[in-house]
């Protein structure tokens, strides 16, 4: 057994993490204990067995045990709403393009189907988009966030309008408008601005 300050010790570490999952920290103190217990027996100090520890255990650091195990646990979840969003994304944007298809060609039902098919790309597939980036779109940095944010209802905005100008609605064409407005001044910045970051760090 190792001394009682040195668990103390790793005790204090693992509470002072930013983990926040009881049973987790305390898998990883038996875990950490264990190994500092066994580098001490093979001769090293208490702070080179730690540090092996960490080394071993988590070279990336905490977080990335507690991203893995919730990503674990979650998995189902996750899946399922990954299915969902392109799922509803793919059906929702081809009874939207069908209908478009029927309304060229002067066909009854056009109007309902285009509306399904933008209420339901508007409404469901670019807000569980956006949900599903969250988590990802969280670490990015600023611009990469609002690229998204402006692609996201920029699109959303072109297709409604798209859609009003189909169905002969009122305020249609200012709809179009702001959407091209939206796009033009709000995601397109962003995204050449993406791409020129990326351009320079592969240099």
């Amino acid at each position: 057994m190792i001394a009682a300050e040195h668990e103390e010790r790793i005790i204090e570490e693992i509470n002072a993490s930013s983990l926040k999952n009881q049973a987790l920290k305390d898998d990883l103190i038996d875990h950490f204990c264990c190994m500092v217990e066994i580098e001490m027996e093979r001769g090293h100090s208490f702070e080179k067995a730690l540090k092996k520890a960490y080394e071993q255990t988590a070279p990336n650091g905490l977080d990335e045990i507690q991203s893995e195990t919730i990503f674990l646990l979650n998995y189902s979840k996750i899946m399922f709403m990954k299915r969902l969003t392109y799922v509803s994304g793919y059906l929702f944007t081809l009874t939207w393009i069908a209908g478009v298809l029927m309304k060229a060609l002067h066909l009854p039902g056009a109007g309902l189907l285009i509306g399904i098919g933008a209420i339901g790309v508007t409404c469901i597939f670019i807000p569980l988009l956006l949900i599903n980036r969250y988590k990802h779109l969280a670490r990015e940095v600023i611009s990469e966030r609002m690229k998204w944010i402006f692609g996201g209802f920029s699109t959303a905005l072109l297709i409604v309008s798209i859609t009003m100008k189909l169905l002969h609605m009122m305020g249609a064409s200012l709809m179009l408008f702001i959407s091209f407005l939206l796009f033009g001044i709000g995601f397109l910045p962003f995204l050449f601005f993406r791409m020129y970051k990326k351009s320079v760090d592969e240099l």
